[in-house]
């Protein structure tokens, strides 16, 4: 699957918890991440939401989808 693909595939607004599982991190650390700037999130009625553009970015992935 490329990047492009599985950029689509993905929701478009994620839970912490989704994050944390594809970062392979804690919940803990995506929240810190969001809080400190480094990730941009979203507040929503069910709770914060990461758009995927924001994670993408967050990762050094969105050159390659503009490639």
């Amino acid at each position: 699957m490329t990047l492009a693909e599985q950029f689509q595939t993905m929701p478009k607004l994620m839970k912490v918890r989704e994050v944390a599982d594809y970062t392979g991190t804690h919940e803990r650390t995506v929240r810190r991440w969001i809080r400190d700037g480094r990730l941009g999130a979203v507040e929503h009625p069910e709770g914060l939401r990461v758009p995927r553009r924001s994670l993408w970015r967050f990762l050094g992935l969105d050159m390659a989808l503009s490639a």
